[in-house]
């Protein structure tokens, strides 16, 4: 038998110790009370919380920019946005406006519908007590649902919703205190912290073409994967862990709208449109081509006025657009997907689950706490575990970071 290596080994440690401090109750108690976190907030997480169990994959605190490049101008902030993946991968979202303050109704309703339109959300929560019912009436017209806090607990009961349960990604302190962290760790240099913290909020979610947030997501992975191996404090290794979680999610969607783009082609088209959409992202073949046959004349007549006449022979190599060498590997992810979607259903809420709720914490999976949430428990574990697998042989990310991927799986 061959021996494990003494990282496994602290893992494991670190998993039995954790488990036990929790084994009495993986909930928070009756008595949760949260530092540093002001209603405003608290209500974002409990809102969270309740997009989580209607089927949504919940974020918060997404900041919407006109461009992904500078310059840029910034739109809003969305409190809460959920997104639903059918089972044909096409979507459903929702977003909740819960800092709504002293504005009057009809001109928040007004402005709502603007930002709807221009984000294309389907739905809009707009948390707002005292509202008359003409109002709310007029803003149902336009799918936006003025809501008070007595009718989200009302949901929250009728989703079954326990008002102190703070599990996972909905837990505010933990995401917090780990965002802190994340963007304040130095070591090699802060910058790149700063950087990807910045796409996960911002960035990622003001490009358009989902194999440009493929590529992009992708290379802040392996940043990460770079970095996890750097000797840091347990509180900065676990902050970074807590960004290759939000980021594994945040690869995974934009993966389900391209089966969702090539599903109806056969094979051979649906690889050349995957290959083409990994080398040329939104922009056309043609658009690129003209670019880099612009860039070639401008860098041999550059040449040219150094090194001589024009006519000279100058052996100049062609700059040109090559597909990543992880091309083959997200071909094979893409159609695994496709070939299974019925597995791959609800991958996105299980991912943004049990990544926070367990590998955070290094605890091992609670299959019963699972099979509660969720409907197809070992379709989706196993196809989690294959896709995880694929993150970290796209990245070189150590599988060790996943607590399905680790080797004894014994318990899970």
């Amino acid at each position: 038998m061959a021996r494990k290596k003494k990282s496994d080994l602290d893992n494991e440690k670190q998993i039995k110790s954790v488990n036990n401090k929790n084994s009495k109750n993986t909930r928070s108690s009756e008595n949760t009370i949260f530092k540093n976190i002001n209603k405003g907030e608290l209500l974002e997480f409990q809102i969270k919380r309740l997009f989580f169990f209607m089927g949504y994959f919940p974020k918060t605190n997404i900041i919407i920019q006109t461009s992904a490049d500078e310059p840029y101008d910034t739109v809003t902030d969305l409190d809460v946005y959920g997104i639903y993946v059918h089972y044909d991968f096409s979507t459903k979202t929702i977003w909740a406006d819960c800092k709504s303050g002293a504005a009057q109704e009809i001109n928040r309703v007004a402005w709502l519908t603007g930002i709807k339109e221009m984000i294309e959300v389907d739905d809009i929560l707009f948390v707002k007590k005292g509202t008359k019912l003409s109002t709310k009436i007029f803003a149902n017209k336009k799918s936006i649902q003025i809501v008070d806090l007595n009718i989200i607990k009302d949901m929250e009961t009728r989703y079954g919703i326990n008002s102190n349960d703070w599990r996972g990604s909905w837990n505010p302190q933990i995401q917090n205190e780990n965002i802190n962290v994340f963007k304040n760790i130095s070591t090699p240099d802060n910058s790149i912290y700063r950087r990807i913290f910045k796409f996960i909020n911002t960035h990622y979610w003001a490009l358009d073409d989902n194999f440009t947030k493929c590529k992009k997501t992708i290379t802040a992975l392996r940043d990460l994967a770079v970095l996890v191996e750097l000797p840091l404090t347990s509180k900065e290794n676990k902050a970074i862990r807590w960004g290759v979680y939000q980021l594994s999610s945040m690869l995974m969607y934009p993966m389900l709208q391209i089966c969702r783009q090539v599903q109806y082609f056969d094979k051979e088209d649906k690889i050349n449109i995957i290959i083409l959409g990994l080398i040329y992202g939104s922009n056309s073949k043609a658009k690129i081509d003209d670019i880099l046959k612009v860039t070639n004349n401008i860098a041999r007549k550059t040449l040219y006025r150094y090194c001589g006449e024009e006519n000279s022979v100058v052996d100049l190599p062609e700059i040109k657009l090559n597909q990543p060498e992880y091309t083959e590997a997200f071909i094979n992810m893409i159609f695994r997907i496709m070939e299974q979607p019925l597995s791959y259903f609800d991958i996105l809420r299980f991912l943004d689950f049990t990544l926070f709720q367990y590998d955070l914490e290094y605890r091992e999976y609670d299959i019963s706490e699972l099979n509660i949430l969720f409907k197809n428990v070992e379709a989706l574990k196993q196809s989690a575990k294959t896709f995880l697998r694929f993150v970290c042989y796209i990245t070189n990310m150590p599988k060790e970071i996943f607590i399905l991927l680790k080797d004894n799986e014994k318990n899970i």
